[in-house]
């Protein structure tokens, strides 16, 4: 097996003929079976499977050849190209793009996996490993060897993201005495809590050297960007704070600014076209970077960036812009763990209490005069900001068809929500006339059909847009975001882990 990705690029490259082509690899990740961008050759066991991915024009057009190993490291074929290439783009391919290969591929590893070392550090590592097998000797790293290894791991933490939490230093410095017992520090109650704090400082120096270099993710946090006059470098912190993968990416080779703006001049004339989803969805790839310096950068107001980017404000492109943001599927997901906790949460809410339970219960009675799925995940979304001391008319507002007038008034007051119109007469079984979005008093999304489908909708606009969890909502987005959606589970408030706690006992 080739030591690095670039060695085994080149592997791949040598042995199937395809020097005169670009092209990235996918791996079959037995977790969530299917395709997931190779970030790493320690992702790679014998007998895996290996996708290249050609890029064959800046337009995203591209083709996939398997390449199989058995094993990989001898034995290497092409296959003819894949004819299923319109669903396998769709499911496997976070981001097209031919250029985009600097946008991450995957979430935090739990457990981390350890990269390879150097060969050198490698020999070192597997001689103290030994000595401590035989004589319970432990191995102190001399600054050449420590180095080595802080270098390896920044290297592979930065493949993840720029600002780690606490919790993931643990982990990466846990996985490493895991790995090598040796470097187990003696008196320390974890046993890591040195490598931990190195870990910290080469990682801010790190991202010292890629501020230098212009990585906007890091550079977005430099004091020269601030506003004049600011002279504090915490003025205006731009980081992750939802479990976001790709948050500020580079734009893709070869592109700038000016072409960027370019092809969204261009995009918004593909839109008028009549069954040209694929070829939007290519465009809206190729400027994601441009999308995500606009929103970080210049925090647009809603209405004003709708108008530049009217294709984003459509259910598909709102569920791969949530893919290309945290690698996640949004809808799919949202829905399934929905219906997964439905019955735990149900079992939760009897056993508030109080008047909560009562309220709670106002809410359900219309689960029995309506049985369906999506009147069922109405309920408990609503049960859910109840049990949580929040009101769920400030996620869901309700209109009556025959006061449109108070009904506009209203939404131009809102500034986060979901509004449902209903007709006057209209039985319980029947569905809402309208069920849609408002962000800062704007219309940005009708005809979703039911208030589930409208709060995944929701949820993916506030990571598109960059937007804050509203406060009178914080704990109800809290769990949809971490225990529903599981995106940065470990850290959670005493309300959410409390919930958490009670949902799997």
């Amino acid at each position: 097996m080739p030591a690095s990705l670039n060695a085994l690029s080149k592997k791949i490259e040598n042995e199937c003929g395809l020097q005169e082509q670009e092209f990235r690899l996918q791996y079959m990740d037995k977790d969530f079976n299917e395709f997931m961008n190779l970030t790493s050759v320690s992702d790679l066991n014998d007998k895996d499977t290996v996708r290249v991915v050609f890029f064959t024009s800046s337009s995203s057009s591209f083709s996939h050849m398997p390449a199989e190993s058995t094993p990989l490291a001898h034995s290497l074929s092409s296959d003819s190209c894949d004819a299923d290439t319109e669903n396998s783009s769709a499911d496997t391919d976070i981001l097209s793009s031919s250029e985009s290969t600097s946008a991450r591929s995957s979430l935090w590893p739990t457990p981390f996996i350890l990269p390879r070392f150097p060969y050198d550090v490698q020999l070192k590592l597997e001689q103290g490993n030994s000595a401590f097998k035989t004589d319970g000797k432990f191995c102190i790293p001399d600054p050449k060897l420590k180095s080595g290894i802080l270098d390896v791991l920044a290297e592979e933490i930065i493949n993840y993201k720029a600002y780690p939490s606490d919790s993931e230093f643990s982990d990466v410095a846990e996985a490493l005495v895991a790995k090598h017992p040796c470097l187990k520090e003696q008196g320390s109650v974890s046993g890591y809590s040195g490598w931990k704090m190195s870990l910290k400082y080469k990682l801010a120096n790190y991202r010292s050297r890629l501020r230098r270099l212009g990585c906007p993710e890091v550079t977005v946090n430099a004091l020269k960007h601030k506003p004049e006059g600011t002279s504090s470098p915490a003025y205006g912190i731009k980081k992750p704070k939802k479990a976001e993968v790709n948050y500020c990416p580079g734009f893709p080779a070869g592109e700038t600014a000016e072409s960027q703006e370019k092809m969204r001049v261009d995009l918004l004339a593909e839109l008028k076209k009549r069954n040209n989803y694929e070829t939007v969805r290519k465009m809206m790839d190729m400027t994601f970077a441009y999308r995500r310096h606009e929103i970080v950068h210049d925090s647009p107001l809603v209405a004003a960036f709708k108008s530049r980017w009217p294709a984003l404000f459509q259910v598909r492109e709102i569920n791969a812009e949530f893919r290309r943001i945290t690698t996640v599927p949004l809808q799919s997901k949202f829905l399934s763990q929905l219906d997964r906790f439905s019955d735990d949460l149900l079992k939760v809410f009897t056993k508030r209490g109080g008047v909560v339970t009562k309220r709670i219960q106002d809410v359900m009675v219309l689960m029995s005069q309506n049985g369906t799925i999506e009147t069922k995940r109405e309920c408990i979304l609503k049960g859910l900001c109840i049990y949580l001391n929040e009101d769920p008319h400030n996620l869901v507002k309700e209109y009556l068809d025959v006061d449109s007038e108070s009904a506009e008034a209203d939404i131009k007051e809102t500034v986060m929500g979901i509004y449902v119109v209903k007709h006057e007469f209209a039985e319980a079984t029947e569905d809402p006339e309208d069920v849609g979005i408002v962000l800062e008093g704007v219309e940005v999304l009708s005809g979703l059909g039911n208030v589930a489908m409208a709060t995944a909708m929701l949820l993916g606009l506030i990571y598109s847009l960059n937007l804050t969890y509203p406060k009178e909502l914080r704990y109800t987005f809290e769990v949809l975001q971490k225990v529903i959606l599981e995106l940065d589970s470990n850290k959670l408030s005493g309300k959410a882990q409390a919930l958490k706690t009670k949902l799997f006992t």
